[in-house]
C-alpha cells in the first residue's frame, strides 16, 4: 500500500492552561504522534501524520483526524491505534479523499 493518495493524519496537540481545562495536549496527545507514524508504516501505509493545534473538541480529546474530509476519531489512547490505523487502511485503499 504505497502512497497516502492524497490522505493524511492530523493530531492535535493543543495543551489548554487550567487543571480544570481539557486538551488533546493534556491528555497525551504528542505521544500518539510517534506511534502512530510506527503503527502506519508497520502497515505500509506512507501517510503523512501531522499535528494541528485544536479541533475544537477539545473536550472529546485526544482527536486526531483522517483529511481531508475523513473521519473524526475522538478520546484515541495508545491501546486504541492499532483498530484506528487498521480503520484508516481500509479508507486510503478505497482510494483518494474526496475533493472538500
Amino acid at each position: 500500500m504505497n502512497g497516502s493518495n492524497g490522505w493524511r493524519l492530523l493530531v492535535c496537540i493543543n495543551r489548554r492552561l487550567g487543571s480544570d481545562t481539557p486538551s488533546c495536549g493534556g491528555r497525551g496527545s504528542e505521544r500518539l504522534v510517534e506511534r502512530l507514524v510506527e503503527l502506519c508504516a508497520a502497515r505500509g501505509l506512507e501517510l503523512p501524520v501531522e499535528t494541528i493545534l485544536c479541533f475544537g473538541s477539545c473536550s472529546r480529546g485526544p482527536n486526531i483526524r483522517l483529511a481531508p474530509g475523513g473521519a473524526f476519531f475522538h478520546g484515541v489512547t495508545e491501546a486504541g491505534l492499532p483498530e484506528l490505523v487498521a480503520q484508516v487502511a481500509a479508507t486510503v485503499v478505497a482510494g483518494p479523499p474526496e475533493s472538500d
